[in-house]
């Protein structure tokens, strides 16, 4: 009893004596360049960019997945279950109390010993009621070292959602991009259908008149029949598309049903910043920073395990042969004090525990590294390849013009009999292909925009994640 009191004492004194170095962030800000060569850009702008596309659909499209995605509901729940871990780790530091309640039949026959139990051919019953109590202190700092990495690991877990985020608004803005690419396509091939529905007549028209042959119509109707195989095929796609679309945005494909629209602007260049903001705004890096602390911490609860441990327990309880007994202020039984363990032989087990943990945060450092280079280099790659998708939708564009004007110009020929319709085929067919190649340009530097959005780490917000 009387020691008790001391060894709590003991364990206020010591509790400044936390085993394991404390987390120091690494200098990260000298592991990057200087600069990308542009401003600074505005973490409003970057936090919601699909709302500057001037698409209102796609918006409305990206803030349903972003609430029932179901990678946001992993997320969300992975957050869940850590800070759930957090408070398993922080009761350990924290007395326990449990009460019983009980009864026992005790016996011992004629011939029998029991030591300190029932006499030879006696029998009883035995009823209790009690509080049983336990305390590990703790004197090293080895379970504070487990709740400093628990809470390091929500950090972890909200990176993680916030990550999800960032993925999953551009993989959605890449998707309705295929969309509206398809839609315009479909209307060209359209556009195509119907005037090789016409040319079909003009040349049946001709070969009945005996200024063209059947070789000619027959050219024609393939011609006809083929642009409609494409239209067909590109209505295929596009569904396809929208039933990855309906996966994304987590809702049943037969309630989706996406507006024809033309692809969004992308007049929109968004400045890189320097390659430090990326320490803050990226959620992989700050996930990998969190990840590093955690493993810092448990090294430190490894280390810990080599030190005594010691514990107080103590039951309480009214115990006695009535019913009436338990509650027989009389017939209490007390049982208290303090425990000392310390390890002495292990195998070698708390050894190489600490190896493993030290090994765990030379990995987690690197890890950390990786992280930033990749991240920086996405975001050069991001940028180059966006610079060189709008310089080719421009040459393409340049190149189309001039075909539209190649193809009408082989039209009037035709009509006029002076070139047959091979050259109004191949005219219309180059024509046709650029337009589509122009259409897919277009696509892919909204694609190269949207992912160098995702490079700098847009799409989450601090206020994303409760408490």
């Amino acid at each position: 009893m009387k020691l008790a009191p001391a060894v709590t004492c003991l364990a206020f004194a010591l509790g400044a004596c936390t085993v394991g170095d404390d987390y120091q962030r690494p200098a990260l800000e000298s592991w990057v360049p200087a600069a990308f060569g542009a401003s600074a850009t505005d973490a409003t702008e970057l936090s919601e960019w699909w709302r500057q596309l001037g698409d209102e659909e796609l918006v409305a499209l990206i803030d349903t997945a972003l609430t029932n995605g179901f990678d946001i509901v992993d997320a969300r729940e992975r957050l869940i279950a850590a800070r759930a871990r957090r408070g398993i780790e922080d009761a350990a530091r924290l007395p326990t109390l449990d009460g019983e309640l009980g009864y026992e039949r005790v016996g011992t026959g004629d011939e029998g010993l029991s030591l300190g139990g029932t006499p030879a051919g006696a029998k009883t019953d035995i009823y209790s009621m009690g509080v049983v109590a336990g305390w590990e202190l703790d004197l090293w700092g080895r379970v504070e070292r487990l709740v400093q990495a628990a809470d390091a690991e929500i950090d972890v877990a909200v990176e993680d959602y916030r990550a999800a985020r960032v993925a999953l608004a551009a993989e959605v803005a890449r998707t309705v991009m295929d969309i509206r690419s398809l839609d315009a396509q479909l209307a060209v091939v359209g556009n195509t259908v119907e005037a090789d529905t016409d040319v079909v007549a003009i040349t049946e028209s001709r070969a009945r008149a005996g200024f063209a042959d059947e070789l000619a119509v027959s050219r024609a109707r393939r011609t006809l029949e083929s642009t409609r195989a494409l239209l067909a095929q590109l209505a295929g796609d596009r569904r396809e598309a929208e039933l990855a679309l309906a996966e994304l945005l987590a809702v049943p494909a037969h309630t989706l049903d996406v507006g024809t629209r033309p692809l969004p602007r992308r007049d929109i260049v968004p400045a890189l910043g320097v390659p430090a903001d990326l320490l803050t705004r990226r959620p992989d890096v700050r996930g990998a920073e969190r990840r590093l602390a955690a493993a810092t911490a448990r090294t430190g609860a490894a280390e810990a395990e080599r030190y005594p441990r010691v514990s107080i327990s103590g039951s309480l309880g009214l115990q006695g042969r009535n019913t009436g007994d338990i509650v027989n202020t009389d017939a209490y039984v007390l049982r208290v004090g303090p425990s000392l363990s310390v390890p002495i032989l292990d195998g070698g087990r708390i050894d190489a525990s600490v190896a493993l943990a030290e090994s765990d945060e030379r990995v987690a450092l690197n890890d950390l590294r990786r992280t930033l280079t990749a991240a920086i280099a996405e975001v050069e790659t991001a940028s180059a390849q966006r610079l060189v998708a709008e310089d080719r939708a421009a040459a393409l564009g340049r190149a189309e013009v001039a075909a539209r004007d190649t193809e009408d110009l082989s039209l009037d020929r035709y009509s006029a009999g002076v070139v047959d319709f091979l050259d109004v085929t191949e005219a219309r067919n180059q024509r046709l292909g650029l337009e589509r190649e122009r259409i897919l340009a277009e696509r892919d530097a909204l694609v190269r925009l949207v992912d160098l959005y995702a490079a700098l780490g847009g799409g989450w917000r601090s206020a994303d994640v409760s408490d």
